[in-house]
């Protein structure tokens, strides 16, 4: 490993005593491996013969996606795995240490744009990918809302082009129609978005709710091939429209849809899932661990949500990883959290791995 990159690790991932311990019990830990190609294979790929080559048809200087696969700028196999941060004005001290390689922010569009901005460069200063995102469309289906949002980012491009290199901008949060309207909609946006200077990785996240496996098994492929960088990555989420062995007739058997995503060929992230256990407003017994043991089997990166639902005060009865947005030891995290972060096997102190060459 280089040693800015050790530096860079060892900076972000000191964890208190307890953590320690975990962490070579399950062969992780704050050196992530003894060579770059290891930190790649752990991630989920990766040729430890040397980096991805960078599309012809890709200008950018950040994250970019080959032949399925996204990379990191410095041409690493990059798979996210993280955490949603709900409540930007709330402190969340805890989340450099579960070893979170990206985490997706809700941004709130009405505040200054330098405070936007200064938000994201929070996660560049730990080390962690952030995916920046609009939730103003969130369960909306009018096209005129995505075009008001595509309008905003639009309009920001020359400030958040000062972190495109370095983040994947999450257009909207869950909005949109099913079927041909959906692409419709997204191959417009990516058109503005492109034509605005953006030239980093765009994450589109399923219409439905965001839990409308059909959009991006069925169309997917030709939103990606309307973006002229070819530099975008798909975004399903999981809750109560989802089920393992089938369910009810009218939920997604979890195998099946997302072998349905692995099929198009296209770069998929789970970019929510909460705990189970038929807790929220769209409830599903399907358990963090089959979620991210099914997006690990697919190769597909995975974000839980949220760190912060509520910011201070949770228990196990709602979303949130932490009880108050720090982690000093497991007592600081619920239920889900543990599962999420400390789980020997598929926890993100045993898999994350940061990116390179931010």
């Amino acid at each position: 490993m280089k040693s800015i990159e050790r530096v860079r690790i060892l900076g972000r991932l000191l964890a208190p005593t307890s953590l320690a311990v975990a962490l070579i019990a399950c062969g992780g830990g704050a050196s992530g491996g003894d060579d770059d190609g290891a930190v790649a294979d752990a991630a989920g790929g990766g040729d430890a013969t040397g980096p991805a080559t960078r599309p012809p048809e890709n200008t950018g200087h950040g994250f970019f996606v080959a032949d399925g696969k996204l990379y990191d700028p410095a041409g690493v196999e990059f798979r996210p795995r993280g955490v949603n941060k709900l409540h930007w004005d709330a402190s969340s001290p805890g989340i450099p240490r579960t070893h979170a390689n990206t985490v997706r922010w809700v941004i709130d569009f009405a505040q200054p744009t330098a405070t936007n901005l200064a938000l994201v460069r929070q996660s560049l200063d730990d080390g962690i990918v952030p995916m920046p995102g609009s939730w103003a469309g969130t369960c909306d289906e009018s096209a005129a809302t995505l075009s008001s949002i595509v309008d905003t980012w639009v309009a920001q491009a020359a400030a958040w082009q000062t972190v495109d290199d370095q983040m994947i901008l999450n257009i909207a949060n869950e909005w949109g129609p099913s079927g041909p309207a959906w692409r419709d909609a997204y191959v417009d946006a990516i058109a503005r978005l492109r034509a605005a200077g953006y030239r980093c990785t765009i994450s589109i996240t399923s219409g439905g709710c965001g839990q409308d496996n059909d959009d991006l098994a069925t169309y997917a492929a030709e939103v990606f091939a309307s973006d002229p960088q070819h530099n975008v990555i798909f975004d399903q989420h999981i809750y109560g429209l989802w089920a393992s062995g089938g369910g009810e007739s009218w939920q997604t058997d979890l195998t099946a849809g997302l072998d349905a995503l692995a099929a198009t060929g296209q770069v998929v992230i789970l970019g929510e899932f909460g705990p189970g256990r038929g807790i929220g407003p769209s409830p599903t017994d399907l358990t963090p661990a089959e979620i991210i043991e099914a997006a690990e089997a697919h190769g597909f990166g995975w974000l839980a949500w949220a760190w912060d639902d509520p910011a201070s005060g949770a228990d196990d009865s709602w979303f949130a990883l932490s009880r108050d947005g720090a982690y000093d030891s497991s007592a600081d995290l619920t239920q889900f959290g543990r599962e999420v972060v400390e789980d020997p096997d598929h926890g993100l102190l045993a898999l994350a791995r940061p990116a390179t060459g931010l």
